[in-house]
């Protein structure tokens, strides 16, 4: 194990030791991991020419994968191709327990390269020292600089006095529906629920119950396909997060509370004669979410008509012609509670970083160069080619505003959420995963009736400024010694 993380087995709580010691523990059962990831002397034959050539060659860890990872991999065999002094390997990991073997990897001693990791991972692992700060890099990148990306995006990627990684895709979330249920329901298809308040009406109508009363069709779920209640926080014109005083301070919020209180309307409650027409019995939501098919095929609810609406990503420009090529739908900016200002929500960026203990930093750069700028003579960049491939939004102003992008009749009402209005992005904290978790906890104990929007609001500002404080302990600490 590394001085680094001796060191903080040291600094931290026992909460945190206890942490710590698991993903040691880890390394044991990670070690077929890295043999089977790190590379050996070569792994292909176009891996051994480029040892005879004498490349450099790097390891490139992809957050995603499936089709997302073989466009990457195709971008990638054009830059070994086009240079003799570098070879990336490209491995896709996912983004399931990215973290984990990113740790793994990292005290094993045996970190890759590159790599292609949440906004939200890299907000929190930063603050330790696991990545190469990119400044350097970014300070002789004229194309990288914040000028050229969406107001929302470089605080995701520039914070604490550094930059920490390039970003490669960001996105927003609209509203989508389904134009077949709609003329079913009498509602004209091309005309979507502009208001909170025509949001329900629609979903009232667009709910079908079957003779037991069960759910055969959910006009609107605000929680489906997972839950947004950090985004539908923000967009009822709350606040979460006190940036002056660097805590969470939504505990007496009345939009927050408001929001909570929404979400509870799609639950019965005691009082018959005051339950929406879309409000299910409490533990009706449970079966009817396990009922429901998976994301990625078509038996997604949305794909499959289980669910007639629903607030999603510029990705299903992608998907819903892959999995539902039949499917006539719409989109359209999601609708908010009157006289709240009109904003959108860009949940995160997926972004490269460097390993702080990477064995190649300079060799990725390269790699980090020719992907992130234009090709000679006025060709497009590589990395606005991955987004027109996998449909997810360039993060660079000039690279969205291409035809492949602004011409398309669906992506581009997602582009102009960007565009046009304030977006809303998650706190640059260390805790942002955890509070995004604790949010749609307290968000499932409020629709299961178990405690009151008020109290779900309370005890997401106690849980996550208790953690908050104790990490500013543990740097203080750390700062003195």
């Amino acid at each position: 194990m590394s001085e680094f993380f001796i060191n903080r087995l040291i600094m931290n709580s026992a909460t945190d030791i206890k942490r710590w010691l698991l993903w040691a523990a880890a390394l044991a059962a990670g070690a077929l991991l890295l043999y089977l990831l790190w590379p050996g002397a070569a792994a292909s034959e176009e891996e051994r020419q480029a040892l005879r050539e004498e490349r450099t060659v790097i390891v490139f860890w992809d957050r995603h994968s499936g089709h997302e990872h073989a466009e990457r991999r195709t971008l990638i065999d054009e830059f070994n191709r086009s240079q003799n002094e570098v070879y990336v390997r490209a491995v896709p990991i996912g983004g399931n327990a990215l973290m984990e073997k990113a740790l793994t990897s990292i005290a094993g001693g045996a970190p890759p390269d590159l790599m292609s990791m949440d906004g939200s991972i890299i907000c929190q692992l930063a603050g330790d020292g696991l990545f190469l700060p990119l400044d350097d890099f970014v300070a002789r990148e004229p194309d990288i600089t914040p000028d050229k990306f969406f107001p929302c995006i470089w605080p995701m990627v520039s914070f604490g006095g550094h930059v920490w990684t390039i970003p490669t895709t960001t996105d927003v979330i609209c509203l989508v529906w389904n134009k077949q249920e709609f003329i079913k329901a009498g509602l004209d298809p091309e005309r979507p629920p502009r208001t909170l308040e025509e949001l329900e009406d629609f979903a009232a109508k667009l709910t079908i119950r079957k003779p037991n009363g069960a759910i055969e069709q959910m006009g609107f779920l605000p929680w489906l396909p997972w839950d947004n209640s950090y985004m539908w926080g923000v967009l009822f014109g709350g606040q979460w997060y006190n940036e002056k005083t660097g805590l969470i301070d939504c505990a007496t919020d009345p939009a927050i509370i408001r929001m909570f209180e929404w979400q509870l309307s799609f639950t019965r409650g005691p009082d018959p004669s005051k339950d929406k027409p879309f409000a299910m019995d409490p533990d009706m939501v449970t079966s009817f979410s396990k009922g429901l098919g998976e994301y990625m095929s078509a038996n997604n609810p949305f794909y499959a008509g289980r669910v007639a609406m629903m607030v999603e990503g510029e990705w299903q420009v992608a998907y819903i012609p892959k999995y539902a090529p039949s499917l006539d739908w719409g989109v359209a900016p999601i609708p908010q509670p009157a006289g709240v200002p009109p904003a959108a929500y860009d949940p995160t960026i997926v972004g490269d970083v460097i390993p702080a203990t990477a064995h190649h930093p300079e060799a990725a750069k390269k790699y980090l160069h020719w992907f992130y700028n234009n090709r000679p003579g006025g060709g497009t960049s590589p990395v606005s080619d991955y987004n027109a491939a996998i449909r997810n939004i360039p993060p660079r102003i000039d690279d969205t505003m291409q035809d492949r992008f602004m011409g398309h009749p669906k992506f581009s009402v997602f582009v102009r959420q960007l565009l046009d209005r304030p977006v809303k992005i998650l706190p640059i904290i260390p805790t942002n995963r955890e509070l995004t978790d604790e949010i749609e906890r307290q968000r499932e104990r409020v629709v299961m009736r178990q405690v009151s929007p008020e109290q779900a609001a309370r005890e997401v500002q106690e849980v996550i400024n208790r953690e908050l404080l104790r990490l500013r302990s543990v740097a203080k600490e750390g700062a003195g010694t």
